[in-house]
């Protein structure tokens, strides 16, 4: 059991929840939480693997695929800053029409890719005996670590957990780092869904069903 093929294999398998479980703790850390992880992961992988199929370039596919992600979480922020509904209830609406769009545009058929595509490097490629979705994750967990210890709107992320009432009346811009961390959960998403789509050379539907 203890060799490395085994223990990097098994470090991939967890990647892409782990990946998801960066922006997810700085939700957690301000209070809130995020139920829409797996439709946003699905929903980016497919918009990707759309762009991929009918011949758009990677870069451009995977722009669109990361923004999908990062928009999704910005409009849960506005839900939760501006409408003052509960992030359990605004993500979890989220979740229920990012599923749905799913469905909708494909008709519940998967969004294939060629087997040969360099874009499936980015989840079956290794650097080494290093799988590429593990760099991925240790490298993304070094990012966020440096945000959230060495930037001001890292600690202001805390602050905000700690005492809302008390960080609005101390400057902070409270509604700007909710949005902020919803983002960031929606980025994650997309990249872990960007993996599994080269994991698995399609976009499923039923991708990131039960994530949450």
């Amino acid at each position: 059991f203890l060799k490395s093929a085994n223990l990097f294999s098994v470090a991939r398998a967890f990647s892409l929840t782990a990946i998801m479980a960066i922006g997810q703790t700085m939700v957690i850390l301000t209070g809130g939480i995020d139920l829409s992880v797996g439709s946003i992961m699905g929903l980016s992988g497919l918009f990707t693997a759309i762009f991929i199929r009918d011949g758009y370039p990677v870069e451009v596919a995977v722009l669109i695929g990361l923004l999908t992600g990062i928009g999704m979480g910005m409009c849960n922020g506005p839900m939760i800053t501006k409408l003052r509904l509960p992030p359990f209830i605004a993500t979890l609406g989220s979740l229920s029409m990012g599923r749905g769009l799913m469905y909708w545009i494909t008709h519940g058929w998967p969004v294939t890719l060629s087997f040969e595509h360099p874009f499936l490097d980015l989840g079956q490629g290794y650097v080494g005996p290093v799988p590429v979705p593990v760099i991925v994750m240790l490298v993304l967990y070094i990012a966020a670590a440096i945000f959230l210890v060495r930037t001001s709107s890292g600690r202001y992320v805390y602050a905000v957990g700690g005492n809302e009432q008390a960080a609005r009346f101390s400057g902070i811009r409270v509604n700007r780092i909710k949005i902020l961390v919803y983002s960031l959960s929606g980025l994650g998403c997309a990249i872990s869904g960007l993996i599994l789509l080269a994991r698995m050379v399609s976009a499923q539907p039923m991708a990131g069903l039960g994530y949450e």
